[in-house]
């Protein structure tokens, strides 16, 4: 029986040993990944212009995008996830105590914003969503670089992104796709389509805002928070009379009174345009529905 106990405790031992091992090379594997500096894409925007309308659109690409639901309602920054992979914080805009706004330079802005880089090169991991935000017209870019210059500053210090273990695990096991979000800085700009009530500019808006959680046609996808429910597909909303179609994306209530799922984020559509939903409908409209899983 001691024997047996014995080789028991051995057996145990040598597999702690053979974990711990494992886990030293996933931190050193991780760890080197995370380290790794990407180049600058030559076509970042080194120079932008404040002025009052600027501002006011930049403030309404923010608005359109969600920021403020990782970044904190004044955009000073907040705890975002706190879990086993890591303690994920989004950062402190604005020029206060604790922020990036005061070192930032636009190359810097657009750098982060598009193409998922700090300033030293390294990546802001795959919860920054630049693979969406890379789509953004230099224009839009640069209104929406030139409101965060112009945020009010508040103190805040927020800690720094922690990566635990599992974390480490995970960025070992992703290629660089996931640490640069698929995109290529180096090629070529596509300049976006003119505003107007267009189903090219609703493509535009949708490829920066909707695909993250309904799918890059539209057709339903799996939403970036785990606990949330899939996106469902959208193109039946392209034939709704524009009124019940402005109404659902603007209050999260759909036609007949049903409620959307709370991670619909219409309290930050709600101040979409008509013409930006109007082209956002019309590109609904060329959209084919997703045919039913096979069985």
């Amino acid at each position: 029986m001691r024997k047996w106990l014995k080789r028991i405790g051995i057996g145990l031992g040598g597999l702690v040993g053979l974990l711990a091992i494992a886990a030293g090379v996933v931190y050193v594997m991780g760890k080197s990944k995370l380290g790794r500096t990407y180049d600058a894409p030559p076509a970042v925007l080194s120079s932008v212009a404040v002025d009052p309308a600027a501002v006011e659109r930049g403030r309404h690409v923010m608005q359109m995008h969600a920021c403020q639901e990782c970044h904190g309602s004044d955009l000073s920054g907040k705890v975002f996830l706190d879990i086993p992979p890591g303690l994920i914080v989004a950062p402190n805009l604005t020029r206060g105590r604790g922020g990036v706004g005061g070192r930032y330079a636009d190359a810097d802005w657009d750098r982060a914003i598009r193409h998922g880089l700090r300033r030293d090169g390294r990546s802001l991991l795959p919860f920054m969503p630049f693979r969406l935000y890379n789509r953004l017209g230099d224009e839009d870019a640069a209104a929406l670089i030139a409101y965060l210059r112009t945020l009010p500053p508040v103190d805040h210090e927020v800690p720094a992104t922690e990566v635990r273990l599992p974390g480490y695990a995970m960025v070992t096991m992703m290629g660089d796709e996931g640490l640069r979000g698929g995109i290529d800085g180096a090629a070529p700009r596509k300049a976006p389509p003119p505003p107007g009530p267009t189903a090219a500019y609703g493509a535009y808006l949708a490829s920066t805002a909707c695909v993250e959680c309904h799918g890059e046609r539209l057709e339903g996808g799996r939403h970036p928070a785990p606990e949330a429910p899939p996106g469902p597909e959208l193109s039946h909303a392209g034939g709704w009379p524009f009124a019940d179609f402005a109404r659902t994306v603007r209050t999260g209530v759909a036609p007949g009174g049903r409620r959307l799922s709370e991670w619909m984020p219409s309290r930050y559509f709600r101040e979409m345009s008509d013409t930006e939903l109007q082209a956002l409908q019309a590109y609904l409209g060329t959209l084919h529905p997703a045919p039913p899983p096979a069985r």
